[in-house]
């Protein structure tokens, strides 16, 4: 057992008395939150400048000077400046095919100039079908062809309720048929919307990707280098295989719970000094994040995850000779955690199907399928029960989960008091399986 602890002592050190390991406590949370946060802040912000654009009307309803109004109300992020300017409002008759052909290629060259950016055309009969418009542009902004869309479409009911028999005034029918927004509350009575669920799920899967791929691959790194240079064989006549081995999966796990430990510190501080330190946390987010359900089957699953992947790259570190054979067995390994984000809109779109409940308690997925239902549902229940629901679903997969790591410690020590003396050719899935029945 001493000499155990040695080689845990030492693989430990060797971690985190680097600065990248200070370095990546800091830098780690700090690049998730940017990649979290960023197309969401870049989803919402408005353009820095005013964009110009030039409306052709052939409607013959004077619905251009009615679009050109619209657009007034928005403005950029000082609240005064105007959002769009027409420069040009162009009425012709829908008849003048040969002006409206000169008129359009004038201001195609304009467009190519960048001294305006759209070309509104309202053809007659827009109001009755979607061919009779055009919108011109060499970038066009998905924000402002969403609120064009949105202005043509309530001037085109306008115009279509205007020439109907209804006996009742154009505004009203618009009040009476206008869109609802429907409020959303789960059973603990708590408003957190979608984004924020989905944000969070992402957060503690790419936790768990990130330190099980990265210290995975340095730990088969470490094994592969000591293999290759013969160290390994003074190491094993001082301690046997089955402790260096546990010794270097656990030391580099303890270093990983080492960086957690502080992520969780430092997200607690934050957490009760938002309010002195004049930071808004959602609290949706809140709800989610820190629910005690969400955060101790995080610990254990991140865990349990690590020590069963680290031993399946420990295992791989073993058999080969060199970085190069060991990609051959890295990318499927890589393929089953990126699983999640793959399949990860099927399964929050329903996290009680058939489909994510079986996916979710097999071993290999559980630590990141399973962690993404219980973000969306454990925060929601009312009541937990280690025999039903999302609690005994989890607490089953992590029972599993447990026993299979163990069980792959065994199998991968057999293999590794063999496969770390073995130079030469890579041997044979055969030859794997008669050294773990030696």
């Amino acid at each position: 057992m001493h000499k155990f602890w040695v080689v845990f002592k030492s693989e430990y050190l060797q971690v985190v008395q680097k600065k990248s390991f200070i370095i990546g406590i800091l830098l780690t949370p700090a690049l998730m939150g940017v990649f979290a946060l960023l197309p969401a802040y870049l989803a919402k912000k408005t353009a820095g400048s005013t964009e110009h654009l030039v409306i052709i009307d052939q409607s013959q309803l004077n619905a251009g000077e009615e679009f050109a109004k619209s657009l007034e109300d928005y403005k950029l992020e000082d609240g005064e400046t105007p959002h769009y300017i027409v420069d040009t409002l162009i009425k012709l008759d829908n008849t003048a095919t040969e002006l409206f052909q000169n008129n359009l290629d004038s201001l195609k060259t304009v467009l190519n100039s960048d001294q305006i950016k759209y070309i509104m055309i309202l053809k007659s009969g827009f109001e009755l079908s979607d061919t009779n418009l055009l919108l011109i542009s060499n970038s066009e902004g998905m924000r402002t062809v969403n609120r064009f869309e949105k202005e043509i479409s309530r001037l085109a009911a306008t115009k279509r309720l205007e020439s109907s028999s209804i006996n009742v005034s154009v505004d009203s029918v618009l009040n009476l048929t206008r869109g609802v927004s429907i409020p959303q509350q789960d059973a603990q009575g708590e408003s957190v919307d979608f984004k924020t669920k989905w944000f969070s799920s992402m957060i503690f899967v790419m936790i768990i990707y990130f330190i099980i791929i990265g210290y995975g691959q340095v730990i088969m790194q470490s094994v592969i280098e000591e293999k290759s240079s013969r160290i390994m064989e003074v190491l094993v006549s001082s301690v046997t295989p089955f402790q260096l081995m546990l010794g270097k999966v656990l030391g580099l796990g303890a270093a990983t719970l080492t960086q957690l430990f502080i992520w969780i510190i430092l997200g607690a501080i934050v957490h009760a000094g938002s309010g002195a330190m004049a930071i808004t946390i959602d609290p949706g987010i809140s709800h989610v994040v820190f629910n005690p359900v969400v955060l101790t089957f995080f610990g254990l699953f991140l865990i349990f995850g690590y020590l069963m992947f680290s031993t399946l790259f420990v295992l791989i570190g073993s058999i080969v000779n060199s970085d190069k054979e060991a990609k051959n067995f890295i990318f499927p390994i890589t393929m089953l955690l990126v699983l999640p984000f793959i399949i990860g809109i099927s399964i929050i779109q329903d996290p009680n199907s058939d489909m994510a409940r079986y996916l979710s308690i097999v071993p290999i997925f559980t630590p990141t399928l399973m962690m993404m239902r219980i973000v969306f549902i454990a925060p929601s229940a009312t009541e937990y029960s280690f025999f039903s629901g999302i609690l005994g679903e989890a607490t089953l997969a992590f029972i599993l989960l447990a026993l299979t790591t163990v069980a792959l410690i065994w199998v991968a020590a057999r293999i590794f008091r063999v496969g770390i003396l073995m130079y030469g050719k890579r041997p044979t899935l055969a030859e794997i399986i008669k050294w773990v029945k030696y």
